[in-house]
């Protein structure tokens, strides 16, 4: 089977996809509250992953700046306040979406973060009951 230049081409964009998702550890949806400028925290929406997380914003952060978050666990009662360096900023629908890397993360809250992604990606696994 011969394949035309437009099937080849999606198939090799849907190849670079999926390789460029290849992720250390599932990201799991969560709230985050990232401190503003003014010093409060603010509610985003955002993703939370082993070693950073996302978040939409109308504001516009610059790549290397720090960003303070509180991250809640939900489930296991407990509430996380860390710093990330930005590491991405790019342009999605009508936010801008942030990804930060974790920085100055004390070792006690990376585990609780590990813990809870473990937790999660157990329960997504499990079939719902009958």
């Amino acid at each position: 089977m011969f394949l035309t230049s437009k099937v080849r081409s999606a198939m090799r964009k849907k190849a670079k996809k999926k390789s460029e998702d290849m992720r250390d550890s599932p990201r799991f949806e969560v709230p985050l509250f990232v401190k503003s400028s003014s010093g409060e925290y603010i509610e985003h929406f955002g993703c939370l992953g082993i070693n950073g997380f996302l978040f939409e914003t109308e504001d516009v952060p610059l790549v290397g700046q720090i960003v303070q978050v509180k991250i809640v666990l939900h489930g296991m009662g407990m509430e996380i306040e860390t710093k990330g360096r930005v590491i991405e900023v790019y342009q999605s629908g009508g936010f801008v979406k942030v990804a930060a890397r974790f920085e100055e993360i004390p070792f006690e809250s990376e585990r609780m973060i590990a813990r809870w992604l473990d937790l999660l990606t157990f329960a997504n696994k499990q079939p719902a009951a009958a």
